[in-house]
């Protein structure tokens, strides 16, 4: 098996490892399980303490590469601004296919070659593909939960964001220190894991907001609004294909539209089935169902636009439906 081969298929294994399909949805779950055993277990010994660099690190690697998948696959500008990043990624037929195939993506293919081992690396990798200093935005991102729904003052999330930096820095460190060497005669203080692990939640937080301000500015904060959101975005995207349908369907003739209507009929009954199928049972969905459903029925109409536009009569020699004259 060769080497691109390999990549692949971890890309595939690391994809299915994933409760979630974002960094923004992964990273609470992951962050709250580790807050809750660092502080049940800070009274135990040293041997135990040293693993929690470890698995902070460990957080904020999985996370940062999972950024860098979703803004590139987010489309321009990052998709550009990733050709430096990505300058280092051997190309072959294998990776081609994969990508064409969509077996994988852009943004999975560059997140998983990129370099993120230190501090550096995640600052530079993130700058490129933003065109804007990411450590230094960081500096003055703000809590918009705190503000607009618990009505707290504006301020930023890391009060002392040099002393932050340094310290996400030093936990790099002593990941090194732990996983690769033996280390015997060197002591690792619960005090410096703690601030340490402080500091980097605080990182990763700070992190989440800036992505998700970059991504999705103004986005909606609580569930009420997240689901009118998600609704209203559906919505769009449900009268896109009908637009785009009414483009095909003049230039069908009789039969074909006939074939045609009954071919929509039956994919909106799938949409609505996989939608329902993928957000799962009401009750347990619970107020998260109607956001859950609206994603899952958004990405599959988005799919349905794609093969109209591209369909085309065996006669045309033109582009997709969006280029000919209705």
């Amino acid at each position: 098996m060769s080497k691109t081969r390999d990549i692949i298929q971890e890309i595939g294994e690391i994809r299915q490892r994933r409760q979630f399909g974002s960094a923004m949805m992964e990273l609470p779950f992951r962050l709250m399980t580790l807050e809750q055993a660092f502080q049940n277990h800070k009274d135990l010994d040293g041997e135990l303490v040293r693993y929690f660099p470890v698995a902070l690190i460990a957080c904020v690697e999985g996370y940062f590469r999972m950024v860098i998948k979703d803004l590139i696959d987010s489309g321009e500008p990052y998709l550009t601004n990733a050709e430096k990043p990505a300058s280092s990624i051997r190309l072959d037929f294998s990776v081609l296919r994969a990508v064409h195939g969509k077996a994988i993506t852009v943004g999975e293919l560059v997140a998983h070659g990129v370099q993120i081992s230190r501090l550096e690396h995640i600052n530079v990798t993130l700058s490129t593909i933003l065109d804007t200093s990411f450590l230094k935005g960081l500096e003055t991102v703000v809590d918009r939960w705190a503000h607009e729904i618990k009505g707290e003052a504006v301020a930023p999330i890391l009060e002392n964001p040099n002393d932050v930096f340094a310290d996400v820095a030093r936990t790099f460190e002593l990941r090194h220190i732990i996983c690769h060497e033996i280390a015997s005669a060197y002591e690792i203080k619960l005090e410096e894991v703690a601030r340490c692990f402080e500091s980097c939640v605080a990182f990763l937080r700070a992190s989440d907001e800036f992505i998700s301000e970059t991504l999705y500015p103004g986005a909606p904060l609580t569930q009420t609004d997240m689901n009118i959101a998600a609704g209203e975005a559906l919505g769009a995207k449900r009268a896109e294909l009908e637009e785009t349908a009414k483009k095909l369907m003049a230039r069908l003739d009789e039969a074909e539209l006939k074939a045609f209507n009954e071919s929509q009929d039956k994919w909106h009954q799938y949409c609505d089935a996989w939608a329902d199928f993928v957000a799962g049972d009401r009750a347990a969905g619970g107020t998260i169902w109607p956001l859950i459903y609206a994603g899952a029925a958004q990405a599959t109409v988005d799919m349905r636009i794609q093969e109209v536009r591209r369909f085309r009569r065996l006669s045309d020699s033109a582009g997709d439906l969006d280029n000919q004259d209705t």
